[in-house]
């Protein structure tokens, strides 16, 4: 079994988890609260800066083509994620207002950025893989179960994370270019690599939940 395999054995439950969250629920049904709507969008756009950015220190930490090549895709791809914001804000009719971080938002992006600056190019690759991953599974069964009907507001946000073949062999480099990663490094590095991983997973979870429950700071500052 390669690593990849394994850590994605690893990651089921979260994976899981994360496609019972009531939120996704709402998108399966098109009916998610205009407010969660518009905290998800102030936070993802923030989140989205941060993940545009480490996905540039990714590209200075490698000398491989390939990988550079991918990696200056993948932030093309994130400049038409604004798309699926404007989906969710042409149903509320919320303008971006540049919200604060939320506590989630700032632990995710600050696991990332530590991933990144501290850790192996492996790290880094493993502390971005699980949005894309995550997204893309869950595009996936969203449209199997036929969530994407012409009734669901959301029909066009969920395929545009549905993979097609372009987007499948995105994820497929993905997990490529860590396991050659990976082989480079001891087991000890390895098991870090993989805890990068699962722990940005959760932080999945965890953006969800947060604008599911409008997670908010304690004081206003």
């Amino acid at each position: 079994m390669s690593f990849s395999q394994d850590l994605l054995t690893r990651a089921q439950p979260t994976m899981d988890a994360i496609m019972v969250h009531p939120f996704l629920k709402a998108i399966a049904e098109g009916n998610v609260p205009d407010d969660v709507l518009n905290y998800y969008v102030e936070q993802d756009e923030h989140y989205l800066k941060d993940y545009l950015t480490i996905t540039a220190l990714a590209v200075t930490q490698t000398d491989n083509h390939e990988d550079i090549a991918k990696l200056l895709d993948v932030a093309q791809f994130i400049g038409n994620e604004s798309k699926a914001h404007e989906v969710m804000l042409g149903i509320t009719g919320h303008q971006v207002e540049n919200w604060r971080r939320g506590p989630e938002t700032l632990l995710y992006v600050n696991h990332m950025y530590e991933s990144a600056y501290r850790g192996t190019y492996a790290d880094t690759l493993a502390a971005l893989l699980p949005c894309a991953w995550s997204y893309e599974v869950m595009g996936r069964e969203l449209v199997a179960a036929g969530a994407n009907n012409e009734q669901n507001p959301l029909k066009e946000w969920i395929e545009l994370y549905a993979p097609n073949d372009d987007s499948k062999s995105y994820t497929i480099w993905r997990f490529e270019a860590l396991d050659r990663e990976v082989a480079k490094l001891t087991p000890q590095q390895q098991e870090h690599v993989a805890q990068t991983f699962l722990l940005s997973l959760e932080m999945e979870w965890r953006f969800w939940e947060a604008a599911w429950v409008q997670e908010k700071w304690q004081f206003n500052i």
